[in-house]
């Protein structure tokens, strides 16, 4: 195995974890609306159970987790009565307007759960709602438990929710994880397209709902290097260009498992690469060639000649989709939790597999 790919891969995940912005979530609802299944169906866990909490206000607090890149701001559960309303109410907003130098405890979303049983929105529910529009953060409505009423009763709720506010965001969802959670998918995007750019990737790797959006990140990250790739590839040195190009590799591929939420395949994949090099010479030929391999040491040399733009963008390119997609099968078998070898061997079937698919149809493409 490399050393230094193995270096830099561990220090560019480092880097990330350390200096990623992360989002902050104020989730609202009373005692048992459901708040802790819809937490479990997005992010895996009960961040508000599981997590560390500290008390924000008296009816607020803040819960981060060692896995999940996310900050929660949580509601306790309260009871209707105009003392009770009034101080929820007061808090929520002084939240939500937090001051400059405060920003770091300001919610930069805002899901406000009402339980679909009982098909209700109380006046409570609207001065809160109405409060947080007034402090400009986005928010939207969750309705739980909406797999438990009719068609119509949510219908209903919907319509009397829009009645009030008409370009608000609805979404149902479900305490059943075999529906699907329902909208989930659709409350994921919203969120995503909410926050702010520096805030995307963490709340895209700390969300377990939806790959597609995992995939499409990752997509615009391989985008990204393949173009710093192409660009490399003509540097003036040939021996220059390898670490360079290795480097660039080592960002993409902790941008990639960042995004999986899959930190914990850093150190094997720097020897499933290698093994990926190794065994696509036969196949690759000139298309490979010594300037990377010298950065692997064992795996050999292949003819000379300098690292071109083409090149450097295909295997690239072949890196990125391959470590995207094996991620992505992986977590769809469930084998994520790293309890045994289970993940890893499939991790490196699947990784090997598609990146010999990928490289294939770069090398297709340089011969069209």
């Amino acid at each position: 195995m490399s050393s230094n790919f193995k270096k830099e891969l561990n220090a560019e995940f480092d880097s990330l974890k350390k200096n990623i912005e992360k989002p902050n979530i104020l989730l609202v609802g009373g005692t048992g609306v459901g708040k802790s299944s819809l937490l479990n169906l997005c992010f895996g866990e009960d961040i508000a159970t599981a997590g560390v909490g500290k008390p924000i206000t008296q009816h607020i607090n803040m819960y981060t987790s060692p896995n999940i890149p996310i900050v929660l701001f949580d509601s306790k559960g309260y009871e209707i009565g105009s003392e009770q309303e009034l101080q929820f109410q007061n808090e929520v907003i002084e939240l939500c307007t937090a001051s400059q130098d405060k920003i770091s405890n300001k919610p930069h979303l805002v899901w406000y759960c009402i339980q679909t049983i009982g098909s209700r929105i109380t006046d409570f529910d609207i001065k809160t709602i109405n409060k947080i529009i007034s402090s400009n953060i986005p928010i939207s409505i969750v309705l739980t438990k909406a797999d438990l009423v009719s068609d119509d009763d949510a219908k209903l709720l919907k319509e009397a929710i829009l009645k009030e506010f008409s370009n608000i965001q609805i979404f149902e969802t479900t305490i059943k994880d075999n529906l699907n959670g329902m909208d989930l998918d659709k409350l994921i995007a919203w969120s995503i397209n909410e926050l702010p750019n520096a805030l995307k990737t963490a709340f895209i790797s700390a969300q377990k709902a939806s790959l597609k959006e995992k995939r499409e990140h990752a997509k615009n990250a391989i985008i990204q290097h393949t173009t710093l790739a192409f660009a490399t590839g003509f540097a003036p040195i040939p021996a220059s260009s390898a670490p360079l190009l290795l480097a660039n590799q080592s960002k993409l591929l902790a941008r990639i498992l960042y995004i999986y939420n899959l930190d914990r395949a850093v150190d094997s994949v720097s020897a499933i690469i290698q093994t990926a090099i190794a065994s696509s010479l036969p196949m690759a030929g000139k298309y490979i060639v010594s300037q990377i391999l010298k950065f692997f040491p064992g795996v050999g040399t292949a003819l000379g000649g300098t690292i071109n733009g083409s090149v450097a963008a295909s295997i690239t390119t072949a890196f990125g989709f391959a470590v995207s997609e094996a991620c992505a099968k992986v977590i769809e078998l469930g084998l994520d939790n790293f309890d045994n070898n289970t993940f890893m061997q499939n991790f490196d079937e699947n990784l090997m597999k598609i990146f010999m698919e990928y490289l294939k149809q770069a090398k297709g493409n340089k011969n069209d």
